[in-house]
């Protein structure tokens, strides 16, 4: 795969784990607030340019997140999307839950997913609302979420405990916790590959190459029970869903 195939193929590379990682990549200091610098978000606005235009089908490994997603929520569910880019996956859950509030801290990913969500005439004005901003923006918000997305995401948060926990409190009593994130920890792959090489030079945001069990680990100590976990390609990505514990 060539390296603008790796940042950029939509739907199913930069439109389904690379656009979303933005949400996460922070000012070395400040990792834990999901704050972007200045060169980091330049990164990410750029890449969106890539995804603007019309909402597309989603490709194999979006639907399998969407799917698996959706068979955890319900029309009654309130969702929390943390890092939403450029908006496909966001908009293919919104139209079977109650509510949608997408956050990405990448101005340029907002204004393609609000672009996205204007020609879609089929969604109630209040069903979805795109806003830029990061977990900061949600004080005031504890236990007001039944549930809480993080696609393709995790692999980039620097302090993932510190996450975990400010997840946790925004989900209400018995709220899931659903992310598909790439374990790129699980093997050798030309893909995890290139991106230890891109990130050790600077060209793409720095990421965690964690196994599925160091994952599963972290999120269950911090007040999480997995319940599920599923392959979604040979990434390897994985989709895991976990309930909020009394």
């Amino acid at each position: 795969m060539s390296l603008s195939g790796a940042l950029v193929r939509a739907p199913d590379m930069a439109v389904n784990w690379t656009r979303k990682a933005m949400l996460c990549v922070a000012v070395p200091t400040q990792r834990m607030h999901f704050r972007m610098n200045k060169n980091t978000s330049d990164f990410w606005d750029r890449v969106s340019k890539l995804s603007r235009g019309s909402p597309k089908e989603l490709g194999l490994v979006a639907r399998k997140s969407v799917d698996a997603a959706l068979a955890c929520l319900s029309m009654e569910s309130v969702v929390l999307d943390l890092g939403c880019g450029p908006g496909e996956l966001t908009l293919a859950i919104a139209q079977n839950v109650a509510s949608v509030h997408a956050l990405d801290p990448s101005a340029g990913m907002i204004e393609a997913a609000n672009a996205k969500l204007g020609k879609l005439a089929k969604l109630g004005a209040g069903n979805v609302v795109f806003a830029q901003g990061d977990l900061g923006a949600l004080q005031g918000r504890d236990g007001s979420f039944s549930a809480v997305l993080a696609f393709n995401v995790l692999h980039y948060i620097d302090d993932l405990p510190n996450a975990f926990r400010q997840i946790n409190t925004l989900l209400a009593q018995d709220g899931v916790f659903l992310s598909s994130t790439a374990c790129m920890g699980e093997g050798r792959t030309i893909l995890g590959m290139l991106m230890r090489l891109l990130t050790r030079l600077g060209i793409v945001p720095s990421m965690h190459f964690f196994t599925l069990a160091q994952l599963t680990d972290l999120i269950e100590g911090e007040g999480f029970l997995i319940v599920e976990t599923k392959k979604l390609s040979d990434l390897p990505e994985y989709f895991i869903a976990a309930k909020k514990m009394a």
